[in-house]
């Protein structure tokens, strides 16, 4: 599948650079391969490297193709579709991507075929879409003529087939950023799937991580939150007495009473009212 794309890749720019088509399939091919396995290292090393962190056995399959798929199944456990345990989903991701390296396999030999053996095709731009056209050899019979038709239909298997793929493979990746990068999982997930051959390097790149639980990690995160919530509380608790609260628990100035701006005038007779009030209440006692 990834070598597929590789492929498709250096061809167009094997065309853009001048090389003629024929030459241009071949080294594509060669290209391709190349780019792969590298990128194929660094992912056996990470996945090596995890399942020797772990005392898993059988730590050899990380550099076979196909099997390697499988063994990621093994590090990441059971994987979660939409509230659903999916066990095998290094198996099912395996199958899947044998059928679509054959089928990817088949095009590009049906491809470099019609090109090197029955020379250029025209191409045929169609009338209600200017900007797609379609490859036409003619005079083919027999055999060559088969092999056109199946490159001609072969677009239509692959987008299918790569679907299905993707959506295996992308449950599978997901699994295993659980366990070595919880926290951003879900971003190395949508990476992995928008640019395929990023996962090779993030693999590798996530190495030297402790596997954790993952529902266990959420668990702790919760329950974090609970203390610290009910350690600080809610300062913001009482919007209809006061609807910005007191964070601080600062106390609240107690209301004066104004002042009167003819004091001055009025104090003569203030003293009057206080001495007669001081006479009054020595009478009553008396």
């Amino acid at each position: 599948m990834e070598i597929y794309g590789f492929y498709n890749t250096t061809s167009i720019f094997s065309e853009l650079f001048g090389a003629s088509t024929p030459h241009a399939k071949i080294w594509g091919v060669a290209s391709a391969v190349a780019l792969w396995l590298v990128l194929f290292i660094l992912q056996g090393v990470g996945l090596y490297t995890m399942a020797k962190r772990r005392k898993m056995e059988k730590k050899w399959l990380a550099f076979c193709p196909f099997a390697n798929l499988y063994y990621v199944g093994k590090l990441a456990g059971e994987s979660n579709v939409f509230g659903q345990r999916v066990k095998r989903a290094g198996l099912y991701t395996m199958i899947a991507q044998i059928v679509v390296t054959i089928l990817c396999g088949m095009v590009i030999a049906s491809e470099i075929y019609l090109y090197n053996v029955c020379g250029m095709p025209t191409e045929i731009t169609l009338a209600d879409n200017p900007l797609y056209f379609v490859l036409d050899w003619e005079n083919l019979t027999g055999f060559a003529s088969a092999v056109e038709k199946f490159y001609v239909a072969s677009d239509y298997f692959l987008v299918i087939v790569q679907l299905v793929y993707e959506i295996f493979l992308v449950v599978l990746l997901l699994g295993l950023y659980k366990k070595y990068a919880p926290k951003n999982y879900t971003l190395l997930g949508v990476l992995s799937f928008l640019i395929p051959a990023s996962r090779f390097i993030i693999v590798f790149a996530l190495r030297d991580r402790n596997a954790i639980d993952y529902e266990a990690y959420m668990r702790a995160r919760r329950e974090e939150y609970m203390r610290r919530r009910a350690q600080y509380g809610n300062p913001y608790s009482n919007p209809y007495s006061n609807p910005y609260g007191n964070p601080y628990q600062t106390p609240s100035p107690q209301p004066q009473k104004p002042e009167d701006p003819f004091e001055e005038f009025a104090s003569d007779k203030k003293k009057e009212e206080q001495t007669s009030a001081g006479a009054d209440a020595d009478g009553f006692f008396d």
